[in-house]
């Protein structure tokens, strides 16, 4: 292999120099070489160079996850800080964030990035150059959606949790260029429009199969760079949503496309910010709402396109299967089903997603060995395993979840859930309690079943990863996402329309569709709630399972708009996703789609008056800017870099 520490030193460096507050010089990395090391202009020789260096940017992703799991989960209610004496982690759940945090750094992020430029640039050199004849354009397309794919993966993390943040799409190789390399931040919107254009290019020359199922869950393949497409799309339309109302903090004003410009313009006596597209269109809220329409839209597309496949995959699969039940072949969603079985049921949808791994509901997730690389995000924050038993970290699950004396509930599982146990250790609880601990266990646990298949209160029992081999992986998207964006974009694109879901007899399909889709997902995991009719109710019954049309008058949806579907996607995605850094990130997204913070944050979560007093403005929600970055780059500092607004009275001046 001729890829060399010294040159992956030079990799990691390079990215993390240019944005990530790294105020030391890296020339003795430059300057240091034995005469018989091989540099940058001579790496680059044949395809295993590439392939190195786009494993080498896959690396770097598992390095982020103790960051998404900080900026998309711990900063919402669905867990409770245990260790009060670790005040940089009880400032962000009271809403209290120090730039000075090394939390806040973004350079991991732009390490990430930088690999995926290094391929994306040297790789196109090298097919136009020819210099290796087993890499032309052919081989050389999967490779390059690929690296779109996992460029744009880690900017929409960036955007997710910063807004707006520097956009970098050459590589950066060497001190000068690092040093020189200081931009100012551009709006995360734009960022999105870019990046989605250029994913819309290349997702059909993704690769269909790797070869293995590690490789075709653990890479980007056609399926995964649709569902990340899917879910920017939904990002997008949200920020789009009266997009001129909002705030900005960048030197490049309203902007929604990276070639747009803000320029003066006179109106009456007033001098005005104007921002206008490359061809001219000025950009008001009724164009980026019109905009936003057509995200709603393409995200529903990329979705049936993953579903379609998934769909079509569970059909091959089921014709094999001789010992299919009647639901499994006739169920609407590939969905891995729990059997009812009289005392002890295996959880046999949470043993193959997260004990397996790399499911057949899997689309993409972040892969972890173990050995190689261990996901360390659960241990440090949340829960381990050792001989002992589980131990907390510093946070537990909030005892909301735990409603057990109830079928449904709007926050946390009802009795008969089984993600109840999945995401909490329970052995037995007869009724709920505030002040109750219970440790997180989802991806700590290989395997779970519940004691009573009707009671989950009544606890289960759980085999457990050790601390020395913690190889869970970490999903981003899997069958559940898929269906939840599809549920969601539908909410959107109706938002506007206040009519019943079968209102005066016409059913509109689309809201039908959403909450089926939420229902069936719920459904699965509820398997001792057996649909209700109108005349017979009973102990354990739920009209959420009525999706009959052709009925009517029992059929759930049958007076319910799309603003009550978006209210169920919502409580959904918070009982499916505990865990895997989304929640807080799903709470801002409504918050960009309504530019109302206070309203979003006390729908979804429980807050103090302290936290709603910080939390009142948009920039709130997001992070602030690390502090060493902005010594490098900051506008103070003579740099591009302005601070949150929100957070710069925490700056030391």
């Amino acid at each position: 292999m001729k890829m060399n520490k010294i040159y992956v030193k030079l990799l990691s460096l390079a990215g993390i120099l240019c944005f990530g507050g790294v105020l030391q010089s890296c020339d003795d990395y430059l300057t240091v070489y034995p005469t018989d090391q091989i540099t940058e202009e001579k790496f680059w020789e044949d395809k295993n160079d590439l392939n190195n260096v786009r494993a080498g940017a896959y690396t770097i992703l598992n390095r982020t996850t103790p960051s998404v799991m900080l900026w998309g989960e711990l900063r919402s209610d669905n867990f409770k800080l245990m260790k009060m004496d670790n005040t940089s982690l009880l400032h962000l759940q009271e809403g209290v964030l120090m730039p000075s945090e090394n939390m806040f750094s973004w350079a991991t992020f732009y390490t990430g990035i930088n690999y995926c430029n290094l391929v994306l640039s040297r790789g196109q050199q090298m097919v136009n150059k020819g210099v290796d004849p087993s890499l032309g354009t052919g081989e050389w397309r999967p490779i390059k959606a690929e690296m779109e794919a996992l460029r744009a993966l880690y900017y929409f993390y960036l955007i997710r949790a910063f807004r707006d943040v520097p956009y970098v799409s050459e590589p950066v190789s060497t001190d000068k260029q690092a040093m020189a390399a200081r931009i100012p931040a551009t709006p995360g919107v734009a960022i999105l429009g870019d990046l989605i254009d250029s994913l819309e290019v290349v997702k059909d020359y993704a690769a269909d199969n790797f070869g293995s199922e590690n490789d075709n869950k653990g890479r980007f393949t056609k399926r995964g760079i649709r569902a990340l497409l899917a879910d920017m799309y939904l990002w997008r339309g949200c920020l789009l949503k009266n997009y001129t109302k909002k705030p900005t903090n960048t030197p490049y004003g309203h902007i929604i496309n990276i070639s747009d410009v803000t320029t003066d313009s006179i109106v009456g006596k007033d001098t005005l910010k104007v921002s206008r597209t490359a061809k001219g269109k000025v950009i008001n809220d009724a164009y980026t709402n019109a905009l936003a329409q057509e995200c709603f839209n393409k995200a529903i597309q990329h979705c049936d396109a993953v579903l379609d496949y998934m769909k079509a995959k569970y059909q091959e699969n089921l014709l094999k299967n001789t010992s299919a039940s009647t639901i499994e072949k006739t169920q609407p969603y590939p969905l891995i089903r729990i059997v009812e079985v009289t005392g002890g049921t295996p959880d046999v949808a949470y043993n193959s997603i997260f004990g397996d791994k790399n499911s057949s509901e899997s689309i993409f997730e972040v892969q972890f060995d173990g050995v190689n690389n261990v996901n360390g995000a659960y241990g440090r924050y949340l829960s381990n395993y050792t001989s002992s038993g589980v131990s907390t970290s510093a946070f537990v699950v909030n005892s909301l979840f735990a409603n057990v004396n109830s079928n449904e509930s709007a926050k946390g599982f009802g009795r008969t859930d089984f993600r109840m146990l999945e995401t909490m250790q329970i052995s037995q609880v007869t009724s709920f309690s505030a002040n109750a601990v219970y440790p997180y266990i989802k991806n700590l646990a290989s395997s779970v079943s519940a004691n009573n298949w009707q009671e989950m209160g009544k606890g289960g029992n759980y085999t457990f990863r050790t601390s020395s081999t913690s190889d869970a992986n970490w999903p981003v998207y899997r069958l559940s996402d898929i269906m939840l964006m599809k549920a969601e974009a539908i909410a959107r694109k109706h938002a506007e329309s206040d009519k019943a879901a079968t209102a005066s007899g016409i059913v509109n399909a689309d809201i039908c569709e959403g909450f089926d889709m939420v229902n069936a997902l719920f459904g699965r995991y509820n398997p001792g709630l057996k649909p209700a009719t109108a005349t017979e109710q009973s102990e354990y019954k739920s009209t959420r399972l009525n999706t009959d049309r052709t009925n009517l008058n029992i059929y759930y949806g049958k007076d319910k708009t799309a603003a009550n579907l978006l209210t169920l996607v919502y409580q959904e995605r918070q009982r499916e996703f505990v865990g895997e850094g989304k929640f807080w990130f799903d709470i801002v997204r409504q918050a960009e789609a309504t530019n109302d913070p206070t309203k979003s944050l006390s729908d979804n979560m429980s807050l103090s008056t302290s936290l709603k007093n910080r939390l009142k403005l948009l920039y709130s929600l997001y992070n602030p800017v690390f502090s060493d970055e902005m010594k490098v780059n900051g506008v103070p500092a003579g740099g591009k870099l302005n601070q949150n607004p929100v957070w710069d009275r925490y700056s030391k001046k």
